[in-house]
Order: structure tokens, then C-alpha cells, then sequence
């Protein structure tokens, strides 16, 4: 081999390497991003009576004090 074919060689060896590190970068930013997202703080915010509902309907009451009685029209058989 020449020392002109070497050398090109050599360049594109630069080359690929540097394209390989720049993914690895990316990936490495990408997969700590993911990591925080997934496993991070998470955002949502505890109501300021210090309660949560398990359901977003507010209760409501009978005139007489009981609860209302609702029917299910969602059963599967």
C-alpha cells in the first residue's frame, strides 16, 4: 500500500470515530433524559387540603344526609 492510500485510510478511520463518538454523546444524553423522566421527580402536585380523591366527581349528598344511590349501567357479562 501507498503512503497516499494509508493516509486516506487513516482520515476516514478520523472520521468514522468521531461520527461514532458524537452518537455515543447523544445516546448517553438521550438515555439520562429518559432516565430522569421516567425515575425523576415527578410533577404532579398534592391538593392543598393534603388529601387525595380517587375519583374526579365531587360527592354528593341527599337532602336527607345519606349518599346518593347510583346505578351501574356499565356491568360486562
Amino acid at each position: 500500500m501507498s503512503q497516499e492510500n494509508l493516509e486516506k485510510i487513516i482520515a476516514q478511520q478520523a472520521t468514522t470515530i468521531q461520527n461514532l463518538t458524537d452518537e455515543i454523546k447523544l445516546l448517553r444524553e438521550q438515555a439520562a433524559y429518559l432516565t430522569q423522566k421516567r425515575y425523576g421527580k415527578s410533577s404532579e402536585q398534592m391538593p392543598s387540603n393534603g388529601q387525595t380523591s380517587l375519583f374526579d366527581e365531587p360527592e354528593e349528598q341527599a337532602d336527607d344526609g345519606e349518599r346518593p344511590r347510583h346505578r351501574r349501567s356499565d356491568y360486562y357479562l
